[in-house]
C-alpha cells in the first residue's frame, strides 16, 4: 500500500459559546484538515487546530513542503513517516511543525485502522471501552456572575457530570476561591473540581495564592505558571498538596520528560495536534506512566477519546463546551459523551465523518484573515 495523494481544507469558525479565560479572549478556532488516499482505495483523515492564529501558515506548510515527502510512502510505516517530516522541518523549531505534522500523522493511524479494520484505540493498546468524563468551561468573563456559573453546574450535573473545571484567575483572590466553593456545592458529595490559570501567575504570587486554594480539595490546578518554567512549577509543586495539571502548551516528549524528572507535575495534559499527532502522543502516555502519571489530554474530545481508552494510565476526559467539533457543526455523524461517560466508535479508524460541506462554509482563507484578526490575548 502506498500514499497516492494528499490534500488539505482549513476553516475557522467561532466556539460555539464565547470563551474568555484569564489571559485570553477566543476569537476563532482554526481546524486544518488532511485527507491521505492509497493506490488500494482507502484514505485516512487527519486533524490539526490552531486558536486565533496560524492556520494558514500550518495547511501552507504541508501543501508545499511536506505532502511531496510522504506521497509514495506505505503509511503502515508510521514511524517512518512521522520522523522523515519531523526531521526535514525541525528548524522550524516547535510549534507550527508540530502541528502540520500532525494532520499528517493522524491521518495516517486513521488508515492503519481501516486497513486492519479495526478502532483506534484498540490499535493504541485497546486498555479499556469507556472512559468518564469532565465537562471544561471556558467562561471566566467580566459579566459573568456567580448565579450564572451555578445555574451553568446545575445544568452539567443534570448531564450526568460530576467533575467540573472551570477558569480562575481573578483580580482578586476571593471571587474566585467564591467560585470554586459554589461549584463544588452543586456537585455535591462526591464531586470534584478542577481550576484552570491558563499561565496567569507569577512563580512569586503563585506560592502565596496557590497555598489559599490548597486547602479546597480540588482535583487539580492547571497551568499556574508560563509553561516554560519548570523550575517555578518544582518550586509551587513541592508546597502543594494539590496536584499539579499541565501539558497543553508543550511540544514533545523530551519537555515532558523535563517536567516528570523535576517532579513538577502530577497530571500530563499533552495535545494532540500540539506534540506532532498520535504517535507522539503514544510515547508521553508510556512515558508518563514509567513515572506513574496519568494522562488527560487536552481538548480535541474526538481524538482524545480514543487515546485515552487505549492507553493504562487514561484518567478522564475533557469535554469543553463549545469547542466539540461535533457541537461545531462540523460532522456528519456527532459523537457526543452521554452521561459524563465517553464510548469510543466501534468503526475502524478514530471514526470521525466531517461534514465537508459545513468545512466549506467556513472555509479559512488569508484574505478573511488579513481583514477581520485583532487577537484576543489579554
Amino acid at each position: 500500500m502506498k500514499i497516492e495523494s494528499v490534500t488539505t481544507s482549513a476553516c475557522r469558525l467561532p466556539p460555539s459559546v464565547p470563551w474568555e479565560d484569564a489571559t485570553n479572549k477566543v476569537q476563532g478556532l482554526e481546524f486544518i484538515f488532511v485527507e491521505i488516499t492509497t493506490d488500494t482505495g482507502l484514505s485516512g483523515t487527519g486533524i490539526s487546530y490552531t486558536v486565533d492564529i496560524g492556520g494558514t501558515a500550518i495547511k501552507t506548510l504541508i501543501d508545499d513542503y511536506l505532502v511531496n515527502l510522504v506521497v509514495g510512502m506505505d503509511p503502515l510505516g508510521y514511524e517512518q513517516i512521522w520522523h522523515k517530516i519531523h526531521r526535514q522541518s525541525r528548524r522550524l523549531g516547535l510549534g507550527v511543525n508540530s502541528l502540520a505534522i500532525a494532520a499528517i500523522d493522524v491521518a495516517v493511524w486513521d488508515l492503519i485502522g481501516k486497513h486492519y479494520r479495526q478502532p483506534l484505540y484498540k490499535l493504541l493498546g485497546g486498555a479499556r471501552n469507556r472512559i468518564p468524563a469532565y465537562i471544561s468551561e471556558i467562561n471566566l468573563s467580566s459579566t459573568d456572575t456567580v448565579a450564572d456559573l451555578v445555574r451553568r453546574v446545575d445544568d452539567y450535573v443534570a448531564q450526568g457530570y460530576r467533575t467540573a473545571k472551570i477558569k480562575i484567575g481573578k483580580e482578586d483572590l476571593e471571587e474566585d476561591i467564591e467560585r470554586i466553593r459554589k461549584v463544588q456545592e452543586r456537585l455535591g458529595k462526591g464531586g470534584r473540581v478542577l481550576v484552570d490559570l491558563n499561565q496567569k501567575w507569577s512563580a512569586c504570587e503563585a506560592v502565596a495564592k496557590a497555598s489559599r486554594l490548597d486547602g479546597l480539595n480540588l482535583g487539580w490546578i492547571e497551568e499556574p505558571l508560563l509553561c516554560n518554567d519548570i523550575e517555578g512549577h518544582q518550586a509551587l509543586r513541592r508546597t502543594l498538596h494539590t496536584p499539579i495539571a499541565l501539558g497543553e502548551s508543550l511540544y514533545s516528549k523530551q519537555q515532558f520528560l523535563d517536567y516528570l524528572k523535576a517532579g513538577a507535575v502530577d497530571f500530563v495534559q499533552a495535545d494532540v495536534a500540539f506534540v506532532g499527532g498520535i504517535t507522539e502522543w503514544l510515547k508521553i502516555a508510556h512515558l508518563a506512566d514509567t513515572y506513574g502519571k496519568q494522562v488527560a489530554p487536552h481538548f480535541m474530545m474526538e481524538l482524545s477519546l480514543h487515546m485515552l481508552c487505549g492507553v493504562h494510565n487514561g484518567f478522564m476526559l475533557e469535554n469543553v463546551i463549545g469547542g466539540s467539533l461535533s457541537e461545531l457543526g462540523l460532522l456528519e455523524e456527532p459523537i457526543i459523551v452521554s452521561n459524563g461517560v465517553g464510548i469510543p466508535s466501534e468503526r475502524p479508524g478514530h471514526g470521525i465523518v466531517l461534514d465537508k460541506a459545513a468545512v466549506k462554509s467556513h472555509e479559512l482563507s488569508s484574505e478573511t484573515v488579513k481583514s477581520s484578526f485583532s487577537g484576543g490575548s489579554k
